[in-house]
Formats: C-alpha cells, sequence, structure tokens
C-alpha cells in the first residue's frame, strides 16, 4: 500500500556526484576521478548549503544521499553531514535515511560505518545479473560482487535493502531477464525498483543504438518483461505500489513517494532540484564551480521556477497515478477546491473509456492495462488545463 503523508511532510536530497566510471546509459551529473580531498571540499560545501538554505516547518521524514555513487564517500563524511542536520531539526531517529550505493565499493566495515552514521537503508544498483549486460553498461562490479554487497549489508545490520534493476537492456531476451529477477529474488530484499531503459541523448548507449551497433528489444518483448516482473514478484510476496517499485508489506520508500504526492522537497548539491510552496529550483550543475560558490558565500542556485494552479493540478494527477492507490479525490478537493471531475472531465472521461483508468467513488487510479500505457496516459494531462 502506498503511504499517506501529511501535506506538511518533507524530504531532503543530498547529491553525492562521485563515480569511478560513467555507465553507458547515464546522463546523471556525475564526475569521475575525484579524490578523497576533494570528496571532503565537496561534502563541506553541502554543509554550508544546508546551513543556509531555508526549510520547510514540517516533519522531515525522508534524507536521501543520491548520485553518482554515495558509497564512494568516506562514512565519516556522511556522519558529520547528519550531524548537522541533528543540530538544526533535532533529533532524527525516525528519519528515513536511503544510501545509494555500487557493488564492489563496499565491505562490512565500510557498511558498518554508514549504518553506524544513522543510514537505514540502503540501495544497491545491481541492474543486471548476467557479466555480459554487466560489461556492456560499463559497471564496475561482477555478478559476484552484487552477491557479496548483499552479504555484507545484512552483516552489518540493514535491514532495509533495495535493489535497481533494468530491463529492456540492449539484446537482452526474456529468459535472461527471468534469470535475473529470480536471482534477485533470491536475494531477499526488502524493495525493488525495475526500470525500463531510457536511451538518453548523448549517452554512449544512445550513440550505439543510432549507429546500429546495439539493438534493442523489440516494444512487445519489453512489454513481456514488464508483465513478468509483475508476476514473479507478486508471486514472491512483494506489493508493487508504484510504476517501478515493489516492496514487501511497510518497507515502501517514502522518498519517492514524497515526489508522487508533490509534498516538499529540498535538494542539495551540485545539479540537486527543490520543490517548496509550488516552487521548484535547482541548483549549477559544475561540481568545481559549486564547491567555489560555496566556500566564497555565492548562492548556487541556477534556475527557478513558479508553478501555476492548473500546473499544480495537472502535476498532481500525472505524479499521483504512478502510485497503486491512484488519486484520492478527497486530498485533490482539500488541496485545490476542485474535484478531479470539474478540472478534467474530458481526459478522465476518454481514460475510462478506454479503459485505462478506473474513477472510483473515493479514488482515481490506473488500471493494469493503464499501467503498461502509463506514459500515454500522463501525456493526456500535459498541458491540458490553462489558468
Amino acid at each position: 500500500m502506498n503511504i499517506e503523508f501529511a501535506p506538511s511532510d518533507w524530504g531532503l536530497y543530498v547529491h553525492i556526484p562521485f563515480c569511478r566510471a560513467r555507465c553507458t546509459y547515464c546522463d546523471f551529473n556525475t564526475v569521475t576521478h575525484m579524490g578523497e580531498g576533494e570528496h571532503q571540499q565537496y561534502l563541506d560545501a553541502v554543509v554550508r548549503e544546508w546551513q543556509t538554505v531555508p526549510v520547510p516547518t514540517g516533519r522531515l521524514i525522508s534524507i536521501f544521499f543520491g548520485g553518482g555513487t554515495p558509497s564512494l564517500v568516506h562514512p565519516s563524511l556522511i556522519a558529520g553531514f547528519l550531524e548537522t542536520v541533528r543540530d538544526r531539526l533535532g533529533p532524527i531517529e525516525d528519519v528515513e535515511i536511503t544510501l545509494e550505493s555500487n557493488p564492489g565499493t563496499l565491505d562490512t566495515a565500510r557498511l558498518h560505518g554508514f549504518w553506524q552514521s544513522g543510514v537505514n537503508r540502503l540501495s544497491v544498483g545491481a541492474q543486471a545479473m548476467q557479466e555480459d549486460h554487466l560489461r556492456a553498461l560499463n559497471r564496475i562490479h561482477g555478478v559476484e560482487d552484487i552477491y557479496s554487497t548483499v552479504r555484507f549489508a545484512r552483516q552489518a545490520k540493514f535491514s532495509n535493502l533495495n535493489l535497481d534493476a533494468i530491463y529492456g537492456l540492449p539484446s537482452q531476451t526474456l529468459n535472461q531477464w527471468q534469470d535475473t529477477l529470480r536471482q534477485l529474488i533470491d536475494l531477499g530484499p526488502e524493495h525493488l525498483s525495475l526500470y525500463r531503459l531510457q536511451v538518453e541523448e548523448g549517452t554512449p548507449l544512445a550513440i550505439g543504438v543510432a549507429q546500429g551497433d546495439l539493438h534493442l528489444p523489440p516494444e512487445d518483448s519489453v512489454a513481456d518483461m514488464s508483465d513478468l516482473a509483475s508476476m514473479m514478484l507478486a508471486e514472491a510476496g512483494y506489493e508493487q505500489y508504484e510504476i517501478s517499485n515493489w516492496a514487501r508489506p511497510g518497507y515502501e520508500s517514502r522518498h519517492n513517494q514524497l515526489y508522487w504526492t508533490m509534498n516538499s522537497y529540498i535538494g542539495l548539491g551540485a545539479g540537486a532540484h527543490s520543490f517548496h510552496n509550488n516552487r521548484r529550483w535547482w541548483n549549477i550543475r559544475g561540481v568545481r564551480r559549486y564547491m567555489m560558490m560555496q566556500e566564497s558565500g555565492e548562492s548556487t542556485v541556477d534556475g527557478e521556477e513558479q508553478l501555476s494552479l492548473s500546473e499544480q493540478m495537472q502535476e498532481y494527477m500525472w505524479l499521483g497515478l504512478r502510485r497503486r492507490d491512484g488519486i484520492s479525490k478527497d486530498r485533490f478537493a482539500g488541496k485545490f477546491h476542485r474535484a478531479p471531475e470539474d478540472v478534467f472531465p474530458q481526459q478522465l472521461m476518454k481514460l475510462v473509456d478506454l479503459g485505462l483508468v478506473v474513477n472510483g467513488e473515493h479514488r482515481i487510479w490506473l488500471s493494469h492495462r493503464g499501467w503498461e500505457m502509463s506514459n500515454y496516459v500522463f501525456r493526456l494531462f500535459v498541458g491540458s488545463v490553462k489558468d
């Protein structure tokens, strides 16, 4: 089941851009070949930003260290940052604190250090369970490293573990994806995030596809992979609570759900995005420039936008429909003082007639077919209402 947050609940995102190597599909804001001294300098800059940025007055429920590969930085740097959060906000023992990591960057001692720092949820980027796929993606690890990382995490007392994987990889077969799912399930994580491969412009992956060197599976095969994941994970006791996310009961991720419910979040670090009071803003992407500007006391905000009422309602619909429970009509009306059927009459009528959306008494949610055609559903809401 999805978590229902109070409107004032908020999250904190900390971008750690360091990587040992860049994956072929990645267009995230990352840098390679920076050492421990620069890690320290960067976290010092993040602390400066944290100490000056205005924050919401509600309850902090999630801190998420994303990247990049946050597990590359020393646990003492994470501990130091979390101490500044306690200094400003008080105890954070009830906060979900997630650290993204890559296999091959961790051992039991390092993981225990992260655990002692306050991190209580570990997200591991497995991505594939075949050596040839890992090499093709330019991952820094092998399959055995994935198994070792999970073993180390359990030894370090982590009881909330997420594994990431990607489907629709070049030349990937349904049998290979089935094998990946079987191995992921056998590893026993509390949470799984399964993403369809996105070919981002300018990446080595996109260039390889454009030149005909890499061949993506046909659409019907990718749809079969999605269906297979839903079936196998349901049989293994996982609940699909969002288009790309499954969890054992009680282990749904708080952080991403803040995005889907349009709650506030504050982003720190190079390229990080924030959202509060219907205003969205983002930092400069350059890591060295970010550090220099923070050190000199300059603002690192690179741009901002204020969402109009129509934009707020549109985003609330297409973000909320990502969730298994969909949109609460009462919460929509409480937030916007209008019923969703009054704002989007034509869109909802069309989607119900197509069998893509269910319009219930209290909620609106995607049907199984609607999940398969979710991008089409979401596009109907973008730009559909004017102020």
